[in-house]
């Protein structure tokens, strides 16, 4: 490995230890670090930590991982695996070597920050508040979060107060549970929120 190549792995870790923190990247079990692995190793992109998209492309590569228990399930449409997940355009397959904002579901303003993510009935599975922590750092650009009618666990974690630019969130029909969480009331742009048909309180 070259020394040039060492540091850009460095550079690349530490930039991912800021959106997520140490703990979840030195864990070599969890999605997080299987997302940077996967940008470090396999993204044919080959971005660096100042490359402008590596932040928004890290924090989608680590949604697939948080929804396909890192890679060992699928999903219906355009998984990271051709042969178990048909896609109608490869550019539309996550992990593929095409934009982020090509990927399914993904919209970008024209700057190519990240406004809208809808993957519904999708087979996505995994830990909610995973997912939701990962998309702060989407939080100045995120105006749409919809992952209706998929399998999705656990709590709507504080940090979805933190979206602050959301307009529309639409989480209904999964398997959640727990209650609200009253940092919601922070989302004053939110006008749309759907959250029915979960095992929820409250």
């Amino acid at each position: 490995i070259t020394s040039v190549e060492l540091q850009r792995r460095q550079e690349m870790a530490a930039a991912a230890v800021a959106v997520s923190g140490s703990a979840s990247i030195d864990d070599t079990t969890t999605p997080q670090h299987k997302a940077l692995e996967w940008l470090l190793l396999d993204d044919d992109l080959q971005l660096n930590a100042s490359s402008p998209s590596f932040e928004q492309r890290y924090s989608m590569s680590t949604f697939y991982f948080a929804t396909t228990n890192n890679g060992q399930t699928t999903w219906i449409n355009c998984g990271a695996d051709a042969s178990t997940s048909p896609c109608s355009s490869e550019s539309q397959r996550f992990l593929s070597s095409s934009s982020e904002c090509d990927w399914l579901g993904i919209t970008c303003s024209g700057s190519g920050e990240i406004t809208n993510i809808d993957i519904r009935e999708n087979g996505l599975a995994g830990d909610v508040s995973v997912i939701i922590k990962e998309l702060v750092s989407l939080s100045s650009s995120l105006e749409g979060l919809r992952l209706s009618i998929n399998a999705l666990s656990s709590t709507i974690p504080t940090e979805i107060g933190q979206l602050s630019n959301l307009r529309s969130l639409f989480l209904n029909n999964n398997n959640l549970v727990g209650t609200i969480p009253t940092s919601l009331g922070n989302l004053n742009k939110l006008s749309i929120f759907s959250v029915g048909n979960n095992g929820m309180d409250g």
